[in-house]
């Protein structure tokens, strides 16, 4: 099971992101790095052994503006990136400035054309909010999308909370797919991390946990990356 940290961005810093409420977001206070700059966080991230990391692009996701070139610059360790794509034009954007590894999120929260779920080479975040997916229903997206692309279950209303994963849920998913799952928000402790793995989840997306020093990045990625 992969440990991919994770990056909220905004207007170029790196913040801290709780229950969605993208407005209130805060700049990132970590004991793994000094400051809210990306680039830092992101190696920290990797002298700790992550190999893939994700970032999300809220000024972009939210419509104001974009951090591309941040993103860009984070060019030393693979990335999964949502920046809220709607349309072919804005996953062709991303792709611009993505390395041949890196894969562009499409994410339920923001899509507009379902053809895009099709594509080869990207990730799904499957987003729920309350407990419900965000805009489709669930069959429908698992049906259009490829059986090798990775389903991220994102569960937005506990993003930054520690208040658990729901496991509900994470079964439920399993239950309907064998395509790669990953599992996002809410990530409590160790016991989360051993729940996941035992459930056969392929990698678990986290950042609260690491950045308040709950859980160590580099102790955790070589006790559950085996």
């Amino acid at each position: 099971m992969e440990i991919i940290p994770v990056i909220d961005l905004k207007d170029k810093i790196a913040v801290h992101g709780k229950s969605g409420d993208r407005d209130e977001y805060k700049p990132l206070e970590s004991v793994i790095c000094k400051s809210p700059n990306p680039i830092d966080v992101a190696k920290a991230y990797k002298e700790r052994g992550a190999k893939t990391i994700y970032i999300a692009d809220l000024n972009a996701i939210m419509g104001n503006g974009d951090n591309f070139e941040v993103i860009k610059e984070i060019d030393f360790v693979n990335k999964i990136v949502d920046i809220g794509i709607k349309s072919r034009e804005d996953l062709e954007n991303i792709k611009k400035i993505l390395n041949k590894d890196d894969r562009a999120i499409i994410a339920t929260e923001t899509l507009k054309d379902i053809e895009l779920l099709k594509e080869k080479d990207i990730v799904v975040s499957l987003d729920f909010k309350n407990g419900k997916l965000l805009n489709y229903n669930l069959d429908d997206i698992l049906s259009y999308v490829r059986k090798d692309t990775p389903l991220i279950i994102l569960d937005i209303s506990s993003v930054g909370t520690q208040r658990g994963v729901n496991i509900e849920l994470i079964k439920n998913i399993l239950d309907k797919t064998n395509n790669p799952v990953y599992v996002g928000g809410g990530i409590k402790g160790m016991e989360d991390l051993e729940l996941c793995y035992y459930l056969g989840v392929d990698a678990v997306l986290i950042a609260t946990a690491i950045h308040k020093g709950v859980l160590d990045l580099e102790e955790i990625i070589n006790r559950f990356e085996k």
